[in-house]
C-alpha cells in the first residue's frame, strides 16, 4: 500500500501542478461557450420540413426552372403550323423604276429612241399557298413534334426527381449531422465528468497527475470532433439552401430525427419502374421520335401537291413602247405538282441514316430496360442490408449505453482505469454515430428505390 502511494506521489510530481491548472481553466470555458454560441445562431431560424424543402426547391431551383422553360419551348413547337399542315398567306409588293436608254426599231422601219426612257412598275399581291400532300411528311413531322414535347416533359420530370432526391438526401444528412453533434457533445459531457472525477481523485491522492493530463487531452480531442462535425453541418446547410434556390446563409431548423424507412415490396417496385421510370420513358420517346423522323424523310421521295391563289394589282408606265400605261387587278389560282426525279441520292441516304438511328434508339431502349432491372435489384440489396444494419446498430447502441453507465460508476469508485473508461466512452460515441448513419442510409435507400419506381414526387 505504501509503495502504491509513493508511486502516485512520484507521478504527481512528474506531471507538475502548473500545467494541470492551466489546461483545466482554459478548456472548460470553451466547452461551455461553444454550445451557447451555436444556440444563439439559430434563434431566428424557421422550421423547415422535408416536404417544405422539396416544395421550395421545385419552385426556386435554377435547374428545375431552366428545364421547365425547355419543356415549354417543346410544347410551343408542337403545332400544326410548324409541321407544315396549315396554309401560308403573304402580302408582297414591289415598286421599280427603270431609266435605261431605249432604242426600238419596228418592222415598218419606224425607230423610237429615248436616252433616259422612264419606266415605272408597281406590283402588289396577296398570295395563298397550301401544301395538301407531301408524302405524309407533315403528319410525321407533327408526330415527331408531339414526341419531342413528351420528351421535354420527361426531361423536366428527370430534373424534378433528381432535385427532389438531392434535397431529401442533403436534408436528412443535415439531420444526421446535427444528431451526431449532439452525440459528440454527450461524449464531451462524459469527458468533463471524467475530468472532474480525475481532478477530485488527484487532489485526494487516489489518482495521478498523468491521469489528469490524459483526461484533459481526451476532452480536447472530443471538443475538436465537435468542431469538425459543425464544419460539415455548415457546409451541408449552405448546400441545401443552394438547392432551394435561396441565399446560402439563410438560417433554418430541421427535424430532430431521420424518419424510419418505409417497408417496400420488390415486385411492386419492379412493376412501377417498368411503367413510370423517367429514364426508361425517355429512351422510349427517343425511339418514337426517330420513327417519325424516318417517315418524315421518306415523304421527301414522294410527289408534292400545292394549291395556290393570288389576288394582285399591277400598274406600269413607259416613256416609249407600245403601251404608255398598263394596269391589271384580279385573282389567279391553280395547283402545282412537284415530282422528285433525281436529287443526287441525298434523300435516300438521309432515309437510310434515319433507319440506322431508329435501330440505335431501339438498342438504347433495350439497354435502358436492362439497366433499370439491374439498378432496381442493386438498390433493393442496399435497402434490405441497410434495414438489417439499423436493427443491429440499435441493439449495439443499447448495450453501449448500459456499458457507459457501469463504467462511469466503476471509474468513480476507482475500480476502472481511465484508459478503460475512454474505450467504453468511444464505443458509445461510435455506436451512436453508426446508428445515425444506418438510419440515414436506410432512408436514402428507400428514396432511391422510389426514384427508380417513379414514385419520388
Amino acid at each position: 500500500m505504501k509503495a502504491r502511494m509513493q508511486q502516485r506521489k512520484d507521478l504527481h510530481a512528474a506531471a507538475g501542478p502548473a500545467p494541470r491548472r492551466l489546461r483545466t481553466t482554459t478548456l472548460l470555458p470553451l466547452l461551455l461557450v461553444l454550445p451557447a454560441a451555436l444556440c444563439t445562431a439559430g434563434l431566428r431560424a424557421q422550421m423547415l420540413s422535408a416536404e417544405e424543402a422539396v416544395r421550395i426547391a421545385l419552385e426556386g431551383n435554377h435547374g428545375v426552372r431552366s428545364a421547365r422553360l425547355e419543356a415549354r419551348s417543346a410544347e410551343l413547337l408542337n403545332s400544326p403550323g410548324n409541321a407544315g399542315m396549315l396554309p401560308t398567306l403573304d402580302a408582297v409588293g414591289a415598286y421599280s423604276i427603270d431609266n435605261s436608254a431605249t432604242k426600238q426599231t419596228f418592222f415598218s422601219g419606224e425607230t423610237r429612241e429615248a436616252p433616259n426612257a422612264d419606266q415605272r412598275v408597281l406590283d402588289a399581291a396577296v398570295q395563298l399557298n397550301w401544301t395538301v400532300f407531301d408524302g405524309l411528311a407533315m403528319f410525321a413531322a407533327k408526330g415527331r413534334a408531339e414526341a419531342m414535347e413528351e420528351l421535354g416533359r420527361t426531361h423536366l420530370r428527370q430534373r424534378v426527381e433528381a432535385t427532389a432526391f438531392d434535397v431529401l438526401d442533403t436534408y436528412y444528412r443535415l439531420v444526421q449531422l446535427r444528431k451526431a453533434i449532439a452525440v459528440q457533445r454527450e461524449g464531451v459531457r462524459i469527458s468533463q465528468e471524467r475530468l472532474r472525477i480525475t481532478g477530485t481523485g488527484e487532489r485526494h491522492g487516489s489518482m495521478s497527475g498523468l491521469d489528469l493530463v490524459q483526461a484533459q487531452l481526451d476532452l480536447a480531442a472530443d471538443s475538436a470532433a465537435v468542431l469538425d462535425l459543425q464544419e460539415q453541418e455548415a457546409v451541408t446547410a449552405s448546400r441545401l439552401n443552394t438547392l432551394l434556390g435561396r441565399d446560402p446563409a439563410t438560417p433554418f431548423e430541421v427535424a430532430t430525427e431521420v424518419p424510419d424507412a418505409d417497408t417496400l415490396d420488390l415486385v411492386h417496385v419492379q412493376q412501377a419502374a417498368r411503367q413510370a421510370n423517367s429514364t426508361l420513358q425517355q429512351a422510349r420517346q427517343e425511339r418514337i421520335a426517330t420513327d417519325h423522323r424516318t417517315r418524315e424523310l421518306r415523304g421527301a421521295l414522294l410527289p408534292q401537291v400545292d394549291v395556290f391563289a393570288n389576288y394582285g394589282y399591277t400598274s406600269s408606265r413607259s416613256a416609249v413602247g407600245f403601251l404608255q400605261s398598263n394596269r391589271a387587278l384580279g385573282p389567279d389560282y391553280g395547283a402545282r405538282v412537284s415530282i422528285p426525279l433525281f436529287r443526287g441520292l441525298q434523300a435516300r441516304s438521309a432515309v437510310e441514316v434515319a433507319k440506322l438511328g431508329r435501330e440505335q434508339a431501339a438498342i438504347a431502349e433495350a439497354q435502358a430496360e436492362l439497366g433499370l432491372e439491374e439498378s432496381v435489384l442493386n438498390a433493393w440489396v442496399g435497402y434490405t442490408t441497410a434495414m438489417q444494419r439499423v436493427a443491429l446498430e440499435e441493439l449495439n447502441l443499447r448495450g453501449a449505453r448500459l456499458q457507459v453507465e457501469v463504467a462511469l460508476e466503476g471509474y468513480r469508485i476507482g475500480s476502472l482505469a481511465g484508459i478503460e473508461l475512454r474505450e467504453v466512452q468511444l464505443g458509445l460515441v461510435n455506436a451512436e454515430r453508426r446508428s445515425l448513419v444506418a438510419r440515414y442510409e436506410a432512408k436514402l435507400a428507400e428514396l432511391r428505390l422510389r426514384w427508380l419506381a417513379g414514385e419520388l414526387v
